[in-house]
């Protein structure tokens, strides 16, 4: 994993962290200094153009039809995808020039072709320097956790997948995804994935908890004790992928 400002000069002003998920885009930039949220969805009202984000579920709640260009945290629609972040950078001071870095998360079990299409879609809407950072080395580096020291396993809870990836040294060393199966509990699922990456060399069996599923009741409290981990979880579960990638891109 990179160190913190590994993308950044001392110079630098400007840069976009971007969290692209399937339900929401989380991004940040130094410019605004503050987090922006937003669904990540497209939408055509009946009169006028395109919108995105939360006007495009207000267009949809009015009968007009929606596109979620983001499935299982890789891009489905790739035209949709540029749309989609070009409406909702369209407020930010995005700089001219193609030297300011972007850093954007993408899955552990994403395929090759899959991270390409996310890097090829965000330099397309936005420029820059697209750099694509794995969400669990993020993670991880958002709740201040040092991935050199024993083993670490994230475990993703997110809209439609969860991820479970160990990280050891500085790279993650194995990861495997869990597809949400409807009213299914998947709590079993991810233990026994949790179980399946394990290491018998392991001394210090921590497990790091993150997405926005991680709050939901019991689901702590319920891996601690199939996997026999020491469960952490940041104080916002949904942010700690975008606080890395923040981190990575300001120092």
């Amino acid at each position: 994993m990179p160190p913190a400002g590994a993308n950044a000069r001392p110079e630098v002003r400007y840069g976009l962290a971007l969290d692209l998920g399937t339900s929401t885009v989380r991004l940040w930039t130094p410019q605004a200094d503050r987090v922006i949220t937003e669904p990540a969805v497209l939408c055509r009202p009946r009169r006028g153009r395109q919108v995105a984000g939360r006007a495009a579920l207000a267009a949809q709640a009015e009968g007009a039809a929606a596109t979620w260009p983001v499935r299982g945290g890789v891009v489905r629609d790739y035209f949709a995808c540029v749309h989609l972040l070009r409406l909702l950078t369209a407020t930010i001071a995005v700089p001219s020039h193609t030297a300011f870095p972007v850093v954007v998360g993408v899955p552990a079990t994403a395929t090759a072709r899959e991270r390409s299409v996310l890097v090829a879609a965000v330099r397309r809407a936005v420029g820059g320097r697209v750099r694509a950072v794995q969400e669990p080395l993020a993670a991880a580096l958002a709740c201040r956790t040092d991935p050199g020291c024993g083993d670490l396993v994230v475990v993703d809870v997110g809209s439609g997948r969860t991820e479970v990836a160990r990280i050891r040294g500085h790279s993650v060393v194995a990861a495997v995804r869990v597809d949400d199966a409807g009213p299914v509990d998947r709590i079993p699922a991810i233990a026994e994935c949790v179980r399946r990456l394990d290491h018998p060399d392991d001394e210090r069996r921590r497990l790091l908890l993150t997405g926005g599923g991680a709050a939901a009741p019991g689901v702590a409290a319920r891996l601690a004790a199939l996997t026999a981990r020491s469960v952490t979880m940041p104080a916002d579960p949904t942010l700690a992928t975008l606080t890395g990638l923040r981190r990575l891109l300001a120092g």
